[in-house]
């Protein structure tokens, strides 16, 4: 198994960020995508998520642990270079006006070298970043 993480200090409390991205099966909330692109089936561990991507094609998480400020979740089924996949997103609060969030992953890469699985993980994390910044900046006064 490959492990990555991608580390980012928000100038926003923990719970801000929390209340951004706790909702595992609202992705809408972070990333700008309309409420239909992430449905939810079932509540809690186990729960899944459908995220419906631009081009049709879907990715199908399932909620796999879950405390105060994190979940884990594994992919079930997606058009992603992965024999298996488990990440984990986690806000930290630093004081009460920051906080760092981490979203770390391990995988097993599936047609594609290591190196490679782990830049394109980490890639994707930081684009999901980019977009929960973007979303931070239209809710500024």
């Amino acid at each position: 198994m490959l492990t990555t993480n991608v580390d980012e200090v928000f100038e926003h409390s923990a719970d801000e960020i929390w209340d951004l991205i706790g909702d595992f099966g609202d992705m809408g909330r972070w990333s700008g995508r309309p409420p239909e692109a992430c449905v939810q089936d079932g509540e809690g561990i186990g729960c899944l998520r459908t995220i419906t991507l631009d081009d049709g094609q879907k990715i199908v998480d399932r909620l796999e642990a879950e405390t105060a400020l994190s979940y884990s979740y594994s992919i079930v089924s997606a058009p992603l270079p992965f024999e298996s996949y488990r990440a984990t997103m986690a806000v930290e609060p630093i004081d009460s006006t920051s906080c760092r969030f981490t979203w770390s992953g391990e995988f097993e890469p599936k047609g594609i070298a290591d190196d490679k699985a782990i830049q394109f993980t980490q890639a994707m994390y930081h684009m999901g970043i980019g977009l929960m910044k973007d979303t931070l900046a239209k809710k500024a006064p």
